[in-house]
């Protein structure tokens, strides 16, 4: 089914919005402890763990289905979708980490120089992810999907500075 580009911000944002802001509600609590073991540290510093792995991509399933349902979006497949693009956004975040784990920056603390740089990096790479990760799946045509990961990238910034001012994130 064709689905138009404000239902694709829909299908995409707000999911993956509510997911991630429940995430840092899970992280502030110190919610699923078991599951709270860097993937790596020496790759990608201790604060990417295995429980944004697990919970993101879960929970932006789910809530794909809820929003599938309520919205009568009429994907037929809600939950592989959302999982996908759960797991895309957490994935997307690992090279920025990996990168700045290279370069000596420690996790959670702004770089040095090219601040800049890794702001964009920071506020911009699991956008990427998920809009290539859509466009592949073959949901969105290529210029679209540009469009998705513009609205994704400053959707990530107002939401990332909103989560700081309720003092669910340390800092933009």
């Amino acid at each position: 089914m064709m689905h138009s580009f404000l239902q694709h911000i829909g299908i995409i944002l707000l999911p993956l919005i509510i997911a991630n802001v429940m995430h840092m509600i899970v992280i502030k609590k110190d919610v699923f402890q078991g599951l709270t073991r860097p993937i790596s540290t020496k790759l990608f510093g201790a604060n990417k763990t295995w429980r944004g792995f697990v919970f993101v991509p879960f929970l932006n399933a789910l809530l794909l289905c809820v929003l599938n349902f309520i919205f009568t979006f009429q994907l037929s497949n809600a939950f592989f979708l959302g999982f996908v693009l759960g797991l895309a956004y957490m994935f997307f975040e690992l090279p920025n980490s990996f990168l700045k784990r290279k370069l000596g920056i420690q996790p959670g603390a702004k770089a040095a120089s090219n601040t800049i740089l890794f702001t964009v990096l920071d506020k911009t790479d699991s956008a990427f992810g998920v809009s290539l990760t859509y466009f592949l799946l073959g949901n969105i045509s290529f210029q679209n999907a540009v469009l998705l990961f513009v609205c994704s990238s400053c959707t990530h910034m107002i939401i990332s500075q909103i989560l700081v001012q309720f003092q669910l994130k340390k800092s933009f």
